[in-house]
């Protein structure tokens, strides 16, 4: 009877501590109607809609969510007309604070250091700008004034990469701002309206959709040298085509134009002309997909659904054959990798002596007392960057930038994460 009842107890504990892992989908929301919401779809493929609410006494997120991104043990969420950000616990999902301090109009964040920036488009008295925010304290630092429609911003080193779509308007820049100064050091033209942006081996890979309403205006793909911070190269897209998204999975660019996802090798990116998959999205005057992500070796779209119906997600995998498709609520926009596990209580509690060395580094790193395992390496925007089989020449992390990754290492006896910063 006793030793029943110590394996009852054994499964109850292990249960109760198992990491929650899959996917979020940031759900924007009608504007004006305070529906925005995030959908949980864990590694099973179930779906848990208003997942915030859930997990706060169904208290409501906000007003049209723009971006979502996970930084160490935190969630970061930008409500655009609620003129918020809220910070929410990683490991239960508990609301920890909202932000409203010098927001207007806010759209997407990125951290550095231990500060983070958020894109704004302003209001009747105050200009495009990124806010500066401390990343311990929440409090607000600084305004940076950039140039109309702030968007995406990319962070590497002691840059920021900030798109100007145009808010309102139209644009075709990208502002550099230097973190010590907090000022914009130079503006490049990367094309009409750019939309996505992402960094491999000191190159940013910037796409541009085109202005949507000129018959002359098409994308752009746009390749920019942060070590000479100048434009290594730049592509037109062939008359008619206006690419919407653009993501990677560390090897490939992937992309879509009206319905369709299209993949070309990040080493020799070249204008593709037939499709890996054609999503079952309608393409109407609204425009298309409404999101679009690669995510763990993933490819998922995510349909408006006329704007009306609860929003879909499709997901394929990276040769575009579809896997799954899942129903969400209200608007579906980003899609990002998940996994409840709090860094500090995993660091703290695991039961073996395997630890992570050099840490700093900026070459290679190995992990004392792992003999085989798998390996998995996110970076701050819980992308998977590197999925490899340890060996005792250690992991390459040659090519990642500068800043703080998690490490997930799965041993035959033990299994923990662990971050890694990259000097």
């Amino acid at each position: 009877m006793k030793k029943i009842y110590f394996l009852i107890l054994a499964f109850v504990v292990f249960f109760t501590n198992a990491q929650t892992e899959g996917i979020l989908v940031l759900n924007e929301g009608g504007a004006g109607s305070n529906t925005a919401e995030i959908s949980f779809i864990n590694n099973q493929s179930v779906v848990t809609n208003n997942y915030f609410k859930l997990k706060n006494n169904n208290a409501t997120l906000g007003d049209t969510a723009q971006d979502i991104k996970i930084f160490g043990d935190k969630i970061f969420v930008v409500l655009n007309i609620s003129n918020t950000i809220k910070v929410i616990n990683k490991s239960d999902f508990s609301l920890i604070t909202t932000i409203s301090t010098n927001v207007a109009n806010p759209r997407y964040i990125a951290f550095s250091g231990n500060k983070f920036y958020v894109t704004n488009w302003g209001n009747n008295n105050m200009a495009n700008y990124v806010a500066v925010y401390d990343l311990n304290t929440y409090a607000h630092e600084a305004n940076i004034p950039v140039g109309n429609g702030p968007e995406k911003i990319f962070s590497k080193n002691n840059k920021l990469y900030v798109l100007l779509k145009g808010g309102y308007g139209l644009n075709h820049f990208m502002d550099v701002i230097n973190t010590t100064t907090n000022s914009v050091e130079s503006q490049v033209n990367v094309g009409d309206s750019p939309n996505s942006i992402f960094e491999k081996d000191n190159l940013l890979y910037i796409m541009s959709s085109g202005d949507p309403y000129s018959a002359t205006s098409f994308g752009t793909l746009t390749v920019y040298n942060t070590n000479t911070q100048s434009t290594a190269s730049s592509t037109t897209f062939p008359v008619g085509v206006k690419p919407s998204y653009m993501d990677t999975d560390g090897t490939n660019i992937y992309y879509m134009n009206e319905a369709s996802i299209y993949k070309t090798p990040i080493a020799s990116p070249s204008i593709n002309t037939q499709p890996i998959a054609v999503t079952p999205i309608t393409v109407n005057s609204y425009g298309t997909a409404y999101g679009f992500n690669v995510v763990n070796n993933t490819i998922y779209a995510a349909d408006p659904s006329g704007y009306i119906a609860p929003g879909k997600i499709y997901a394929y995998n990276l040769q575009g054959t579809l896997q799954n498709t899942f129903t969400v609520t209200s608007l579906p926009n980003q899609i990002i990798a998940y996994n409840s596990a709090s860094l500090s209580t995993v660091e703290n509690t695991k039961a073996s002596k395997l630890s992570l060395y050099p840490n700093p580094t900026s070459n290679r790193f190995f992990v004392q007392g792992l003999n085989s395992g798998n390996i998995q390496v996110y970076d701050v925007n819980g992308r998977m960057i590197i999925n490899t089989q340890y060996t005792q020449n250690g992991i390459d992390v040659t090519a990642l930038s500068k800043g703080v990754y998690v490490v997930k290492i799965s041993g035959k006896n033990n299994s923990f994460s662990e971050k890694l910063i990259i000097k």
